[in-house]
């Protein structure tokens, strides 16, 4: 939407694009500053957290290599939802409550698997900070549940189209092949380690140099007892979910996944490793808490902190461009940029696909084709949900309109609900008898997916409603607190 409005003001998709990634990188630093600054209350852990999350190894992937706009947005998100929740669990306002639901609801828009992971993180953080507040531990879950309700036309797709979709053909894709290879984890085989994109577009989305070694000397610490007890939950906390995370992308746990496979869209591309940059992060901001009692010492975390700008230096862009390509040439190729994609996003395509032929390599020449008997065709209109021809059938005819079947297509000749069906890879055909038409083909959402849509729409409404009232009661309640002797 926001490339979209972009674009709308006169910048070209290309950069439209560039500039939503940019905005996403650079805005996470920001985000993930407050966050921790709330957090912890120590503005040189928030700056050093705020560095080691800006150019965290995968964060840089992501905008400069991969270009995942889901992705970066969780990266300019996440921070929010942690910030937020924190806020509320320190202040006890409802107010917190409703802006939470609304992140809730964009960070699942942006990347609803990631979202989920988030979800979960941040009510495990939520618990562990709320400590006998029960109540705001409860409510910040409700919260969180509201925010998926209201984003919920998004990720219930998934479940309601699933028997139509590819990937239901799929049933054992997940082996120890579809996990990220380990040893990139750890170190990068390009340009001495410091290169994390190979010469054939090979990632390595290694968790970091500094960050291991931030996350190794954190543990030492805690081992010798050398951390505060005021820091010790925090870092415990933090140390846990970093190692539960980095055993989920191991092969070894293949076991659990096996029970979840409909999250296995985390493993092959390592996209936990959003989840360690996090982690990584907040670990980071700790070990500056802990090194900036003297000025020696603090030194450490500046050098620390160069480091790791330093490192990363190699990756700051992309590795070539091609000032050559612009809208036009995207418009010309995008009907062939699947091609070679291979069956990794079959949820692209329905179960009627032909897996020795998922992609259609060329355009057809016309969008409504007749495969048998004779007639002549001529097309009237043609929007994303609506087509609309004039069909001259002089004999009874097999058409083919080169639209994927799904459910919620319906056509109708001369205002006659008429059959479609799923024909050769998964194309809707449909028979007309012999006679003069005017042919529609109209999408609408099947029932139960309006449904949810319709609840995401009143939810949000429902919600921004309510933020003022609770606003103005906050700052009632604060009038009468400061004005009693």
């Amino acid at each position: 939407y926001v490339i979209s409005f972009f674009h709308f003001v006169g910048i070209d998709f290309i950069n439209a694009t560039k500039l939503y990634l940019s905005m996403t990188l650079y805005f996470s630093g920001v985000t993930m500053f407050f966050c921790t600054k709330e957090i912890t209350g120590n503005k040189l852990a928030a700056f050093t957290a705020s560095i080691f999350y800006l150019f965290n190894p995968y964060h840089l992937i992501d905008v400069h290599f991969r270009a995942t706009l889901g992705e970066s947005t969780i990266f300019l998100i996440a921070p929010l939802l942690f910030l937020v929740v924190t806020k509320y669990i320190k202040s006890g306002e409802y107010y917190w409550l409703i802006i939470n639901s609304l992140v809730t609801g964009i960070l699942v828009m942006a990347h609803p698997l990631l979202a989920i992971c988030f979800c979960f993180l941040v009510a495990a953080y939520s618990l562990v900070i709320s400590r006998k507040k029960n109540l705001r531990f409860i409510l910040t879950i409700i919260s969180l549940l509201i925010g998926g309700i209201m984003s919920s036309y998004v990720w219930v797709s998934f479940i309601i189209y699933a028997p139509f979709m590819y990937g239901s053909n799929l049933p054992n894709i997940l082996t120890e092949k579809s996990f990220y290879n380990t040893s990139y984890l750890f170190y990068s085989p390009w340009k001495l380690g410091f290169l994390f994109q190979g010469p054939k577009g090979e990632l390595a989305q290694i968790i970091g140099y500094t960050q291991l070694f931030v996350v190794g000397l954190l543990i030492i610490l805690y081992l010798k007892n050398k951390i505060h007890s005021t820091l010790k939950i925090s870092i415990s906390f933090w140390l846990s979910i970093f190692f539960l995370a980095l055993l989920l992308m191991l092969p070894i746990s293949i076991v659990f996944w096996n029970y979840f496979k409909l999250f296995w869209m985390l493993i092959p591309f390592g996209r936990l490793s959003l989840i360690l940059a996090f982690c990584t992060s907040m670990l980071a901001g700790y070990f500056a808490i802990i090194f900036s009692d003297t000025r020696t010492r603090k030194k450490i975390v500046f050098i620390v902190i160069i480091l790791t700008i330093g490192y990363t230096i190699s990756n700051w862009g992309h590795r070539r461009v091609i000032p050559e390509i612009t809208d036009k040439e995207l418009m010309n190729n995008v009907g062939k940029s699947t091609v070679t994609e291979g069956l990794t996003a079959g949820f692209l395509n329905n179960k009627w696909a032909d897996p020795q032929n998922f992609w259609f390599a060329d355009p057809p020449k016309n969008h409504l084709e007749i495969i048998e008997g004779k007639g002549l065709v001529k097309e009237i209109k043609r929007t994303s949900v609506k087509h609309t021809y004039i069909v001259n059938a002089q004999t009874n005819l097999i058409v083919r309109e080169n639209t994927l079947y799904y459910p919620g297509w319906n056509m109708r000749a001369n205002n006659k609900s008429i059959s479609i069906y799923p024909g050769a890879r998964g194309v809707i055909y449909s028979n007309l008898p012999q006679g003069k038409y005017s042919v529609e083909l109209k999408y609408e959402d099947i029932p139960t997916y309006k449904f949810f849509k319709n609840l995401g729409v009143f939810t949000f409404l429902l919600l921004i409603a309510i933020l003022p009232i609770c606003l103005i009661a906050y700052k009632r309640n604060l009038r009468r607190l400061n004005s009693k002797p």
